[in-house]
């Protein structure tokens, strides 16, 4: 499960700061020292959220939830939240709410739940354009995702036709809902990825393929590109809905297995990898640092950074920021009272922390056919990539404005790589 809620209520933390400045990039790790602090969520501003509280990655300080709300699990990038309100406080009995425009409001539950006989609707994700809040419910022994519209203030649980549980983790503005599925399996059931689109038909990927291994099998994290991310049989994978792509990845050398738990809209993957029994390490992916994930740490080891925890490992990445920039986590022990961190990366991954901003201009985006490129210094050569690092173009120039024929790529969006004068610049296009 990507996120799972606790209920031991931390004191407030007192953090303290590991932070190094490399010549080329501003790269920062912070991490807070005391119990109970694990991070669920980040957005573009470093605005991240732990179990019990607001954090702020400038100030390094956290801040108290408003009384009416409980725990929150997600955050967006217009500072609007998914989280717990209280239905019944005397008995401690949760409901799923959210924060939008700084109000706190109850989602509630449908008539056919009982929640003073434990039905629940557990929450996990919120849409970038707040209008979905998605998470997990029950309806007695039926355990389905939900499906709460802030605008039409419709509460839906999406139980499996089947009659097997599922969860539903993440949502995009589209309304997509992302999670598993539970399928027979000898002796028992299986998980599958799967994901729930609005006309309520659900979709199990890589499709026609079932996972032989019993592992975690779900989808974690969707973009606003319909771009998807998870574990397979215990190989994290990307699966990219414009193009039907599915892509599997292998752990880093040292791992027994996978997963990926969040991606940006600029593709850029995090996860984790399970390096013994029960110790994870933060894993990365994105096609500018090579074809396979990376720990996180060695990633920072490269910029100047060493990560002084007791095992000397990141245990847990859960979120990337939709720009790429924040990513958070927690360390390896009990999650209920594991210390969270946040890495800052500034432009480390795409490059353009070495070249002049507006040095290479580009039109038109979305682009049906021609992409034109204008640069200020000749440019040497541009590569193309799928979001998953395939690479499908690369040609060689040597003229500051280029033109590229791009009808013959499928549908879908990509990250385009120009090399000018020993610098690099990265942009993402939509090819219609």
């Amino acid at each position: 499960m990507r996120k799972i809620t606790f209920f031991a209520k931390s004191t407030l933390a007192v953090c303290f700061l590991i932070a190094a400045t490399t010549a080329s990039a501003q790269v920062e790790l912070k991490v807070l020292t005391d119990m109970g602090t694990r991070f669920n969520d980040v957005n573009d501003s470093g605005f991240g959220v732990t179990v019990y509280d607001y954090y702020d990655f400038e100030t390094n300080t956290l801040m108290p939830l408003e009384p009416e709300a409980v725990m929150v699990q997600a955050v967006n990038n217009d500072g609007n939240v998914a989280g717990f309100m209280f239905y019944d406080e005397p008995n401690f009995i949760l409901q799923a709410g959210y924060r939008k425009d700084g109000v706190w409001n109850a989602i509630g539950f449908t008539p056919e739940q009982d929640p003073m006989n434990f039905d629940e609707n557990t929450t996990y994700g919120i849409s970038p354009n707040s209008q979905y809040i998605t998470g997990q419910s029950s309806v007695g022994n039926d355990y389905g995702g939900f499906l709460f519209d802030t605008v039409t203030q419709e509460l839906i649980i999406t139980l499996d036709p089947e009659g097997e549980a599922s969860a539903s983790y993440a949502v995009n503005d589209n309304g997509i809902m992302v999670g598993w599925v539970d399928r027979p399996d000898g002796g028992g059931t299986l998980r599958v990825p799967a994901y729930r689109t609005l006309d309520g038909e659900y979709h199990f990927i890589p499709e026609g393929q079932l996972p032989t291994l019993t592992g975690i099998n779900s989808i974690s994290d969707i973009n606003s590109s319909d771009v998807m991310v998870g574990d397979f049989d215990n190989k994290p994978f990307i699966f990219d809905l414009a193009s039907n792509t599915f892509t599997s990845y292998d752990a880093p050398t040292g791992a027994n297995s996978a997963a990926f738990t969040s991606i940006s809209d600029d593709g850029v993957v995090v996860g984790f990898a399970d390096v013994d029994f029960q110790v994870r390490d933060a894993i990365i992916y994105h096609p500018s640092l090579g074809t396979q994930p990376l720990f996180l740490k060695d990633v920072l080891a490269d910029n100047g950074i060493t990560v002084n925890s007791p095992d000397g490992l990141l245990g847990t990445a859960i979120s990337v920021s939709p720009n790429g920039k924040y990513i958070a986590g927690w360390l390896n022990g009990p999650p209920p009272f594991a210390e969270g961190w946040m890495v800052y990366l500034d432009d480390l991954l795409l490059g353009t922390n070495n070249i002049a901003q507006n040095t290479v201009s580009f039109y038109p985006n979305p682009v049906e056919n021609i992409l034109h490129l204008n640069s200020k210094e000749a440019i040497d050569s541009v590569s193309i990539y799928t979001v998953t690092g395939q690479m499908v173009t690369n040609v060689s120039f040597n003229e500051n404005n280029s033109q590229l024929d791009l009808s013959s790529l499928s549908i879908g969006v990509y990250l385009v790589k120009v090399s000018s004068n020993g610098n690099v610049e990265n942009f993402k296009i939509v090819k219609q």
